[in-house]
């Protein structure tokens, strides 16, 4: 989704008045000017993942990084890795448990009914429905991270977003889902020689996707209607007139989420969507 309407996010330096690069085309440019960039932080987070307990914050610190990349900040890789990693730990490590434990539960699935020659119509069923449930669940990961790390949210308000996101985004997960397959069947088709690559791009390229693809969503539907109901301008967007439009994809008929944070900025039970970095 986000390649294909205008999510465009200036940087600093740039002219609010210059012209605007379709989606697809930033994709790109942000792509081979950040190349070397991806590279280093793909190492980095390989580094960070080898104890797999540490899978979460490492993944969060690198979606924290890949966010920066897509707003156009500047960055100092080894020390914010390290800052992200150390500050949403907590609850990017729940969430990083559960991926390991979903990761575990597809390879058996897979392999359990791939050694039954035969399948009766409630087996497919069944099969049907794990594929289904996990697919859902990877791609509320390409909203829960984000959230992690740009949000002033609970674990509650974070699912639930997540789970609405991915109805309403269908695009962006899908373009996002189709490079991790991508990169899965390279893995179980070529393993030794692509696992033996990882440490250089891959995972960085999938984050930047996930990130380009899926955050505009998140700040359409969750930190836009945060500030709108406050009167206040989402602090992310660049300085433009007041009616210049940021989102073109559907034409402004979806009704934002109803975020109703509690008093003293923590998120009520719909989860908020105050911007904390």
């Amino acid at each position: 989704m986000g390649l294909f309407y205008n999510n465009n996010v200036a940087g600093k330096g740039v002219s609010k008045n210059g012209p605007k690069k379709k989606p697809f085309f930033r994709y790109w440019e942000l792509f081979t000017n950040k190349f070397w960039t991806f590279f280093k932080i793909n190492l980095v987070y390989f580094l960070f993942c080898i104890p797999i307990v540490t899978f979460g914050p490492a993944t969060a610190a690198m979606t924290a990084m890949m966010r920066n990349i897509y707003l156009e900040r500047p960055q100092f890789i080894l020390h914010d890795f390290w800052q992200q990693f150390k500050k949403n730990f907590k609850q990017s490590f729940i969430i990083g448990m559960l991926d390991v434990f979903v990761i575990g539960v597809v390879i058996l699935t897979f392999r359990y009914y791939s050694g039954m020659s035969e399948l009766d119509t409630g087996g497919k069923i069944l099969y049907a429905l794990a594929i289904a449930a996990q697919v859902l669940f990877l791609m509320m990961n390409f909203y829960i991270y984000p959230q992690i790390v740009s949000l002033n949210l609970g674990m509650g308000g974070i699912i639930k977003n997540s789970v609405i996101l991915v109805f309403v985004n269908l695009w962006g997960e899908l373009i996002t889902l189709a490079l991790f397959v991508l990169y899965a069947t390279l893995v179980l088709f070529f393993g030794p020689f692509v696992l033996i690559l990882s440490p250089l791009v891959p995972f960085a390229w999938i984050g930047f996707t996930s990130v380009f693809c899926c955050y505009p969503a998140i700040q359409k539907f969750i930190i836009n209607p945060y500030y709108e109901q406050r009167g206040e301008r989402n602090p992310e967007l660049p300085d433009e007139d007041d009616d210049a439009a940021v989102f073109e994809d559907m034409g402004g008929k979806e009704a934002p989420l109803n975020l109703k944070p509690e008093k003293g900025g923590k998120s009520g039970k719909h989860g908020g969507g105050k911007i904390i970095k």
